[in-house]
């Protein structure tokens, strides 16, 4: 046996680094208005890890880093933000773009729209009293049940065009990061 370190363990132990990681940056977002940029940036971590790493050690990764924050801070809506969609969105986006571009858009969307639901159920029953009093005096004030489902088609609206400009703009971190800083992490080959 060598006494080199084996690839798995350089492996491992640069997963187990980029989940601490991940996991700070999701405390940082328990101040609530970083909780969706703290999320984003903590998924940088998966797209490092799918690069470097490989698919299977980015899903461990989300894992982790989702479970401890959910954990640590079960409050803060970054961990729940990263676990219901910005965590694997990238181990997500590498397989998609792999499609057709159409394809590729159409699930991607697809997969952000069933996110965003989600987080609304989770949010829901999380906050479900004062969530409901919200809407009924929102609802009160601007005229009912037809505003209500315009207003969550408006809402869903510009959401997707959110995600069409978060997605492109994680496409192009990818190839800076492809062109500018790749050969600066050699050490994990």
């Amino acid at each position: 046996m060598g006494r080199g370190v084996s690839d798995k363990t350089k492996k491992l132990t640069a997963s187990a680094v980029l989940a601490a990681m991940g996991v700070v940056l999701l405390m940082l977002g328990a101040i609530e208005v970083l909780d969706i940029s703290m999320a984003a940036l903590a998924s940088f971590f998966c797209i490092f890890a799918v690069i470097e790493l490989g698919r299977g050690y980015s899903f461990m990764i989300y894992a982790v880093t989702g479970i401890l924050s959910v954990v640590l801070l079960p409050q803060s809506l970054a961990g729940w933000f990263y676990i219901i969609f910005f965590g694997y969105y990238p181990i997500l986006k590498e397989i998609f773009e792999k499609l057709s571009k159409t394809v590729a858009w159409i699930l991607k969307l697809l997969i952000f729209n069933i996110a965003v639901t989600a987080y609304s159920v989770v949010f829901f029953f999380m906050f479900s009293a004062q969530f409901q009093q919200t809407v009924a005096e929102i609802s009160g004030l601007i005229g009912g049940a037809k505003v209500g489902v315009v207003a969550v088609v408006l809402v869903y609206a510009v959401l997707n065009v959110v995600f069409i400009i978060y997605d492109i703009a994680l496409t192009r971190l990818i190839t800076l990061y492809f062109v500018k800083l790749r050969r600066k992490f050699r050490f994990l080959k």
